[in-house]
């Protein structure tokens, strides 16, 4: 089925996290029946299946746009390098829910249930509408996009987190037209795609790759990151994990700076106080 563009986002950087990538859609996807294209800055890599786009040194959304500049077909699904298939990948339902994007005028759908969709969705039942309201509405976990949708909604000089903060209010303008699979029986990744996600996190490298490179018997040298503590998993586990951890480096930054925790206290307030939620 032609109409798709795999594309990976990626930077040199993490050139590490390429050779498993490129080992899970071998071994989990060997039906693919899309074009795999890789974002590097300047490396050249020679990765079985993926064609490498070289776009220069830029921030993260132009490296996007200018991707997506230059490939042609209407979808695209985003993938990051550090997203490593794990199962098999049902090609059918992706073909499915791709002819259903054209046939109901779709502009995304999110293949994990990270956030979970907030209505059902009567066009199918293994999927749900994200409200217009909803937090990461346009969450960068492997999804499903209308290109030209995407590129409306990405802004130069943003990052991926601010993207998803950010475009998430830019994506209200285009109605319900964002989707994502549901869960079924606790797993997120039933209905759509099984992977690591993330394989780093905020710099560090998860447990998960870890095992990852054990199971899957792969030599990855993980010595230019940092692993990720218990303490690291526990703050994004959830939103007790984030509460906790947002107020333990608050108070860390009393001990340390109190000047700068009263600064940015301030701040809080402010913002606050323009979006109309403090007194």
């Amino acid at each position: 089925m032609n109409g798709v563009d795999v594309l990976v986002s990626s930077f040199d950087g993490y050139s590490r996290c390429w050779g498993a990538l490129a080992h899970g859609i071998r071994k989990y996807w060997p039906d693919c029946p899309y074009r795999v294209h890789l974002i590097t800055n300047s490396m050249d890599p020679a990765l079985p299946r993926i064609t490498v786009l070289k776009v220069g040194d830029m921030d993260w959304s132009r490296r996007m746009l200018a991707a997506l500049g230059r490939l042609a077909e209407p979808y695209v699904m985003y993938f990051q390098e550090d997203y490593w298939l794990t199962q098999t990948v049902d090609t059918t339902r992706v073909e499915e829910y791709v002819a259903l994007m054209d046939t109901r005028d779709l502009n995304y759908i999110r293949l994990v249930a990270l956030p979970h969709p907030d209505r059902d969705f009567p066009g199918d039942t293994r999927l749900g509408v994200i409200a217009a309201d909803a937090p990461y509405r346009t969450s960068l976990q492997l999804s499903i996009w209308r290109r030209e949708v995407l590129r409306e909604l990405l802004v130069p000089g943003e990052t991926p987190w601010e993207f998803e903060l950010e475009g998430t209010r830019r994506s209200r303008d285009y109605g319900p037209t964002f989707l994502s699979v549901k869960r079924f029986n606790g797993n997120d990744h039933f209905w759509g795609m099984h992977y690591v996600c993330t394989a780093v996190n905020a710099g560090r490298w998860a447990r998960a790759a870890k095992e990852y490179a054990r199971d899957e018997g792969l030599a990855i040298d993980f010595g230019h990151l940092p692993a990720e503590t218990l303490w690291h998993e526990f703050k994004r586990s959830g939103r007790t994990g984030a509460f906790v951890g947002r107020w333990a480096h608050r108070l860390r930054m009393l001990v340390v700076d109190p000047m700068d925790f009263a600064r940015q206290a301030y701040a809080r307030a402010c913002r606050a106080r323009s979006k109309g939620t403090a007194p």
